[in-house]
């Protein structure tokens, strides 16, 4: 991997992991929040809760008394006194009623003790009330210490996640409080978090999903470079070779010795005129691909004889200096007219046939037949090759691909994706079929009405 790309992984994967942190620090700071308010909620209903169960202990007690109107009265009276005198003070009128509250507590628990089930019960009405769906406890507890002394239910094991309320003072020597706690109230946090929750997890899949594109397209950009420099560096390869062969002939044709020998001329010309027409097809076959991407490839479609440019190519191709070549052919007529390009045909076919020559490991024999049906002439290019393993095919006809990337044959990947593109803008098709080490056979099929 190259320091640039290196450098933009290291940038995207710190700002990745900086956007999540962020994600979750909002997300816990929310969480906290909503905790926090929950608890002065918790602190709310208790209050409400035993303040209905203080009443309805008042109205027990009041009707057990009714009898005796005096004593009745009497109370009456402590209790408006003592509310007229702290309304006078400077205390606000929450603390007024806390203190009420512990007065009235004292005075009825002395006929009627408090009772955590009926609180629990209230307590119950009320989350319902509120739509909070969670388990809950009510404890009487020691202010000074914090221990239990009564509860209205017992706290299970899985109560890992509790939300205690403040303690409820119920006497002026804070010895004893109320607590109420709520067990487990995910639901309730989650609710409560919900268009927060829920937008920050759409937006870390954003992100996420737009830094995975980030690194596709880094990941593809760097394939793309190692494409072009390999095709780059194949095709000064491919062009070398016919330049190398037309240089040594020229330069042979320069001595007089040879120039005035007919065969080794006439031999020399040759080759250079072969190497002139490879470099040729190399260049055209670059420039029709090239057109074809952009729309601009236009075929010179004419009436062209099949039979007359295979014959063409075999008379080329079996003077190759590289190995000894066996081209066959099995023509059903001697003239087959088809309309086409007779350049970029040509070219589609010399480059099947050059590939079953390159992928011969001994002498390459090659088999060529045409024949016809009611609509199509279907060539075949038949070789006893290496062959192409099975999960090669698929992708044997696309751009930049070879059976063997690492293979010694010369190439550069796109001359079976040329022949396709070619095949295909004559209305036609072209299929393989192949096994290894036995060789390979190419099905051409072109319209011929």
């Amino acid at each position: 991997m190259s320091t640039p790309t290196k450098t933009i992984s290291y940038i995207v994967i710190a700002s990745i992991i900086l956007i999540l942190c962020a994600q979750a620090y909002l997300v816990y700071d929310y969480f906290q929040t909503v905790r926090l308010a929950l608890i002065r909620e918790s602190d709310t209903i208790l209050k409400e809760a035993f303040r209905a169960d203080l009443n309805q202990r008042n109205n027990t007690y009041l009707l057990s008394t009714v009898n005796d109107e005096n004593e009745n009265m009497d109370l009456t009276d402590d209790i408006d006194v003592i509310d007229f005198n702290l309304s006078e003070g400077s205390e606000d009128e929450e603390s007024i009623l806390n203190k009420l509250d512990i007065v009235m507590h004292a005075y009825i628990s002395t006929f009627i003790p408090i009772n955590l089930q009926k609180i629990d019960s209230i307590t119950n009405q009320i989350l319902h009330e509120r739509n909070i769906a969670s388990e809950f406890v009510i404890q009487l507890i020691a202010t000074e210490d914090q221990t239990v002394i009564a509860s209205s239910r017992e706290l299970s094991k899985s109560s890992f996640f509790l939300i205690p309320s403040q303690p409820y003072p119920l006497d002026f020597e804070n010895k004893e409080a109320l607590k109420l706690i709520l067990i487990n109230p995910f639901s309730e946090i989650i609710k409560r978090m919900g268009l927060m929750l829920l937008g920050s997890i759409i937006f870390s899949i954003i992100a996420l999903l737009a830094f995975r594109i980030l690194f596709l397209t880094l990941s593809k950009q760097k394939k793309l470079v190692r494409f072009k420099n390999e095709f780059l560096s194949n095709i000064a390869h491919e062009l070398k070779r016919p330049v190398a062969s037309l240089t040594v002939n020229l330069d042979g044709l320069q001595d007089p010795d040879i120039f005035s020998n007919t065969g080794m001329r006439d031999m020399m010309l040759h080759n250079s005129l072969n190497a002139l027409t490879e470099m040729n097809g190399t260049i055209s076959m670059l420039v029709g691909l090239a057109r074809e991407e952009e729309g601009l490839l236009v075929l010179n479609k004419q009436p062209v004889n099949l039979v007359h440019i295979i014959m063409d190519l075999k008379n080329r191709f079996v003077s190759s200096p590289v190995k000894r070549v066996s081209i066959h052919t099995d023509f059903e007529s001697e003239t087959i007219i088809v309309q086409g390009d007779s350049i970029m045909l040509t070219q589609c076919f010399a480059n099947l046939i050059d590939n079953a020559i390159k992928y011969s490991d001994r002498d390459a024999i090659v088999n060529i037949s045409i024949r016809m049906n009611k609509s199509n002439v279907i060539l075949a290019f038949k070789d006893q090759g290496i062959g192409i393993p099975a999960d090669k095919i698929e992708h044997l006809f696309e751009k930049y691909s070879r059976v063997d990337n690492h293979s010694k044959v010369s190439g550069f990947g796109i001359g079976l994706n040329y022949v396709k593109t070619i095949i295909e803008k004559h209305g036609g098709s072209i299929s393989v079929s192949s096994e290894l080490h036995v060789g390979s056979t190419f099905e051409v099929l072109l319209p011929y009405k």
